[in-house]
């Protein structure tokens, strides 16, 4: 019986640990992204697949030799770095393959942050631009197995007119700050 309760208690500890790493995460990742956006107020509750971010990632890896207005690509300027192997990737495509179930957003999840959560299904609405002009969707962050680096996907939009673009993200630790190192792109579709 002390072992089922050893267990449980760690179990619950390594549960709290990784929530609170996922709030530094994204709390950073929302403190540099849009601390020069003013206009983005809304957060949508549903949250985007974790998994989509390493779409993007493995991608734009396959891609890496096309020329930069096809297929998928890092935004900047080559050189370009690969942190995280394709190794690593497939295992955590192969470790988030089946969680399917929609995360819903919560104050509580925002630190520093003022962004109003709404359901996409009240942003849809006429006259939902009342609510705020600009917004977006987001995942949660993945954590590589070194627990050096994290993906993160987002989308951005108007409210009642549509996505402007999507990314994901990868975010390095750097002293005790997760800081923005690439983003990747679907350049067919920006095109």
């Amino acid at each position: 019986m002390k072992k089922i309760a050893a267990i449980n208690f760690l179990a619950f500890f390594i549960s709290c640990s990784s929530i609170k790493v996922e709030k530094q995460i994204l709390n950073d990742f929302l403190n540099k992204e849009f601390i020069t956006d003013k206009y983005i107020s809304i957060l949508v509750e549903e949250a985007i697949p974790k998994t989509k971010a390493l779409d993007f990632y493995e991608n734009a890896y396959k891609d890496r030799n096309l020329v930069k207005t096809l297929g998928f690509s890092p935004i900047g300027s080559p050189p370009f770095t690969w942190e995280v192997d394709s190794i690593d990737v497939a295992i955590l495509k192969q470790k988030y393959k089946n969680d399917t179930l929609v995360y819903h957003w919560k104050s509580s999840d925002l630190i520093d942050h003022k962004l109003k959560i709404f359901p996409y299904k009240t942003l849809k609405k006429r006259g939902s631009s009342d609510l705020g002009e600009y917004g977006i969707y987001l995942s949660k962050p993945i954590i590589t197995s070194n627990k050096k680096y994290a993906f993160i996907f987002y989308r951005s939009f108007a409210v009642e007119v549509g996505f402007s673009s999507e990314k994901a993200v990868l975010l390095k630790k750097v002293d005790d700050t997760w800081q923005i190192l690439y983003y990747y792109v679907n350049n067919s579709e920006v095109n």
